[in-house]
């Protein structure tokens, strides 16, 4: 007698049958299907290789793609080239087919294409160190059959190693050029200090090139330079009601026809919105309040954040993308490589890092040289039109990126500036982890839905003590009343349920502020101990022994106490340089999820509760 088999498949020909065959789902497709049936996790279900070895070598489905006929294939190869000169997408190309009528598959429509040769990209990447891809190549050849092989070679020829490694040599630079370079920077230095003594430049909060920072401490010359980081932190916004905050605005804006601070402010359009935004945002109405202090920092945060929102709304659109540069220029997207490569190819010859370092007059001849390697490209200077001026720039922007990139990661000690704070707030919102943190709080939710029948009514006790624990940090959370609730908009109705961390009166804290709500129950160090067990991470740099796994308790849900817990058995000279939350998912597999701040901490502790397994990055002593 066997091992039982680990999925049942026996009741489900029919419905699979339906689904690959009929409907002409993929397995992906397939396993998700089930997931969402079942209302069980993706890790649960069988992986699409095993529903595709199951359809072919079990229940010998007929294949989902169709081969098209000799006589019609090169008329699907001539559309697909078409659409390909158009800079279209792959799935855009698909999709054209589909619609056109041609009973193609996925699999059949991506051997056409790369056997024509119609790739966005080459068939190693982009703009891939040239020795790098050499031995891709020779690897890929010794794998695939000889007349793979043979295809790729009339495709695209090998480069030999000796040509890559000559390619790949960075020649020094003369000591003439060294010296102009930095004689130049030093005059960029000097005048950018004089500027600021005489105020006729504003600080800068972050590096710029190989310009430092200026003092973190440094006011604005104006109220209008205040930067958004310092917004949320006057407004003790997060980043995710900071995005609230603007899509609101977004959206008043939208609705009241407002363009511009500029032209709004005569007829009072401008105040009403940002009045409007105010009344509708339950944070920004206790935030807001009269009794609250220091309350012309906080109103100017509101008018600067939006008066973000706007120029954003104005610049939405411009930017032309690069299958718009292209089509504008003539190019396909092999000939647009091409050109990109060759101003890459410059840059990396000149040693390019910035335009700042590289001078104005530099940086001039490099873009003559590049213009005098296309005649597309001097034909576009020559005419001088607007439009195709920025479809130009557009391809200089993307060679320079691409460059910049590879040097940064062949040498990461080039890099200037790499905090990911620049001021009091939150730090920028690209910085947070979007689909790490939804994640999580999926998973905190579908624990909270099995837990809510065992917890009964003790479940508001343990809701109480998550917005204590944030309240030891900042101050009395924000608390809700029914009343708020009535007086805010259905949209803005889930501002309620989420405890802020600010330091507010509870009174101030609804629009109505007569009846204040009762104080939250008081809580004892024992109920705030939260167990958590900490690995240490391999990259860690420590001089003294240190266990690598060790348990400890959190006295409060921030960054602060997991900082004192972290650290419990290191010396006092030590620091956590990075924190990841363990989570463990069904498969016995685990998965590691960023945590930078209070809420990500939070929101992993809810999800791995009753305890939570960090793995801890530790420097010093």
């Amino acid at each position: 007698m066997g091992r039982p088999a680990k999925y049942d498949w026996e009741d489900k020909k029919d419905i699979c049958y339906q689904l690959s065959v009929v409907e002409r789902k993929t397995p992906r497709e397939i396993a998700t299907y089930f997931a969402n049936h079942f209302n069980v996790p993706e890790s649960e279900i069988p992986a699409p290789r095993i529903f595709r070895r199951q359809f072919s070598t079990k229940w010998n489905f007929p294949r989902r793609g169709h081969r098209l006929k000799p006589e019609d294939e090169p008329v699907v190869i001539d559309r697909i080239r078409e659409l390909w000169e158009q800079n279209n997408g792959v799935k855009e190309i698909l999709e054209v087919l589909l619609d056109e009528g041609w009973d193609i598959g996925e699999p059949e429509f991506q051997r056409l294409r790369r056997r024509n040769g119609f790739h966005r990209r080459s068939t190693f990447g982009s703009f891939e160190n040239q020795e790098s891809v050499a031995k891709t190549r020779k690897r890929k050849a010794r794998e695939q059959p000889d007349t793979e092989a043979a295809e790729d070679g009339a495709r695209e020829p090998e480069s030999t190693v000796a040509d890559a490694q000559a390619a790949t040599q960075q020649p020094s630079l003369p000591p003439e050029e060294l010296a102009r370079r930095e004689e130049h920077l030093a005059k960029v230095q000097f005048e950018s200090d004089q500027a600021l003594l005489t105020r006729k430049r504003r600080r800068r909060i972050r590096g710029y090139g190989h310009l430092p920072a200026d003092d973190p401490g440094m006011a604005p010359r104006y109220d209008s330079e205040t930067t958004l980081d310092e917004c949320k932190a006057y407004l003790h916004l997060s980043n995710e009601m900071y995005q609230t905050m603007r899509d609101d605005y977004e959206v008043i804006c939208n609705e009241m026809n407002i363009e511009r601070k500029k032209t709004s402010m005569e007829s009072g359009a401008w105040q009403a919105s940002k009045d409007r935004l105010v009344v509708e945002n339950m944070h920004l109405s206790a935030m807001m309040h009269p009794l609250q202090p220091n309350l012309d920092a906080k109103a100017n945060a509101v008018d600067v954040i939006c008066g973000d929102v706007t120029k954003r709304m104005r610049d939405r659109g411009k930017r032309i993308t690069m299958a718009e540069a292209n089509n504008l220029l003539g190019l396909n997207p092999a000939a647009s490589k091409t050109i990109r490569r060759s101003f890459y190819d410059i840059l990396q010859q000149d040693q390019y890092t910035t335009r700042l370092a590289c001078g104005l007059e530099r940086w001039t001849e490099l873009r003559e040289r590049w213009f005098a390697t296309s005649p597309v490209l001097q034909q576009v200077v020559a005419e001088g039109e607007h439009q195709k001026m920025r479809a130009m720039e557009t391809l200089c922007r993307d060679a320079v990126k691409r460059r910049n990139d590879d040097r940064l990661r062949e040498n990461p000690e080039q890099r200037q500036y790499h905090r990911k704070h620049y001021g009091p707030g939150p730090g920028s919102v690209r910085g947070t982890r979007w689909a790490d943190r939804t994640k999580l709080a999926e998973i905190a939710a579908a624990k909270a839905a099995t837990n809510l029948g065992a917890s009964g009514p003790e479940g508001g006790a343990a809701e109480g003590e998550a917005v204590e624990g944030e309240a030891a940090e900042g101050g009395v959370a924000e608390a809700s009343t029914a009343s708020a609730q009535q007086k805010i908009p259905a949209r803005r109705a889930n501002q309620a349920a989420a405890p802020v961390a600010t330091p507010i009166d509870p009174a101030l804290s609804a629009p109505t502020a007569a009846v204040p709500p009762s104080p939250l129950p008081t809580q004892t160090p024992e109920q705030l101990s939260i167990p958590a067990y900490f690995r240490l991470s391999p990259t860690s740099s420590l001089s003294a022994n240190h266990p690598n796994l060790w348990l400890a308790k959190l006295s409060a849900r921030n960054m602060s106490a997991f900082h004192t817990a972290a650290l419990s058995k290191a010396g006092a000279a030590a620091q956590v340089l990075s924190v990841h939350g363990v989570v463990k998912n069904a498969d016995g597999s685990e998965d590691e999820y960023p945590i930078e701040g209070n809420e990500e901490l939070d929101v992993y502790l809810t999800a791995a509760y009753p305890a939570g397994t960090f793995v801890v990055v530790l420097v010093g002593a």
